[in-house]
C-alpha cells in the first residue's frame, strides 16, 4: 500500500469524561491529564509513520483539538450531544479522502510508529481488513479498511467477535494481529497498573510521573 492511500481516523471523548472505570482511582482532572497524554502518544505514532497520509481527529473537547492540531492533524467536531464512539468515526470517514482508512482508539499509551507502519504492512491485496485486537483478544483496538466501506467500524466491549462476523457475512478477507504496542488499551485499574509496570516514555510517561504513578500503588491493583 502506497503512502497517502491509507487516512487515520481518531475518536475522542470529552476528555475527563472517558475512562469512567477509573474514577475509584483517578478524580475527573487526573483522568483528563492521562487521557490527554495518551492521545498525544498515539497522534504522535501515527505522525511518524512512513505509510500513512491525513489524520483526522473527531472531538468536542477543546484539549483534544489542541493536541490534535500541535501534531498537523485535522479536527472534526464530534455530534453534539456525541452519538458514541461508532458515530464519531463515521464523521471521520466521511471527513477523510483516502481510499482505506486506519481506525484507531486514543488510550493506546505504548503505540509507535513502526507498530502502525507495520500494521499497514499488513494491508493484503485488493480488499480486506486487518484488526489489531486488544490485550484480552475480545476487542478491537485498531482496523485498517480497504475500501474505507468495507466493514461498519463497531467498537466497543466485545468488537472483535462482532467485526469478524460482519466480515463473514460480507465476504471481506480479514486477519486478526496483535502487537504489543496496539494492545494495551488503558480502561481498567489494572490496565493503568500494567501501564505503569511497563514504563512507557513519551506524554503518557510525563504524565504518569506528574500524577505519582511512577510504581504500582495498592489501589491499581488488577
Amino acid at each position: 500500500m502506497a503512502a497517502h492511500d491509507v487516512g487515520a481516523v481518531v475518536p475522542v471523548k470529552r476528555l475527563g469524561y472517558a475512562l469512567a472505570r477509573l474514577s475509584g482511582v483517578l478524580d475527573r482532572s487526573d483522568r483528563r491529564v492521562l487521557q490527554s497524554a495518551m492521545l498525544g502518544d498515539v497522534l504522535a505514532a501515527l505522525a511518524g509513520s512512513t505509510r500513512l497520509g491525513e489524520i483526522v481527529v473527531v472531538t468536542s473537547d477543546p484539549r483534544a483539538r489542541a493536541v490534535a492540531e500541535s501534531i498537523g492533524a485535522r479536527t472534526v467536531a464530534d455530534h453534539d450531544p456525541p452519538a458514541g464512539i461508532n458515530a464519531a468515526v463515521a464523521l471521520g470517514v466521511e471527513a477523510l479522502d483516502s481510499y482505506s482508512v486506519l481506525v484507531v482508539v486514543s488510550d493506546l499509551p505504548l503505540i509507535t510508529a513502526a507498530d502502525v507502519d507495520h500494521l499497514l504492512g499488513a494491508a493484503p491485496e485488493g480488499e480486506g481488513a486487518v484488526l489489531a485486537r486488544s490485550e484480552d483478544g475480545t476487542g478491537t483496538n485498531a482496523m485498517l479498511l480497504t475500501p474505507a466501506t468495507a466493514l461498519l467500524p463497531d467498537l466497543g466491549p466485545g468488537s472483535l467477535t462482532r467485526h469478524l462476523a460482519q466480515a463473514s457475512v460480507r465476504g471481506v478477507p480479514t486477519e486478526v494481529v496483535y502487537h504489543p504496542g496496539i494492545a494495551l488499551d488503558v480502561d481498567t485499574p489494572g490496565d493503568l497498573a500494567e501501564l505503569v509496570r511497563r514504563e512507557p516514555d513519551g506524554a503518557t510517561g510525563r504524565a504518569l510521573m506528574h500524577l505519582g504513578l511512577t510504581q504500582p500503588a495498592p489501589g491499581l491493583a488488577g
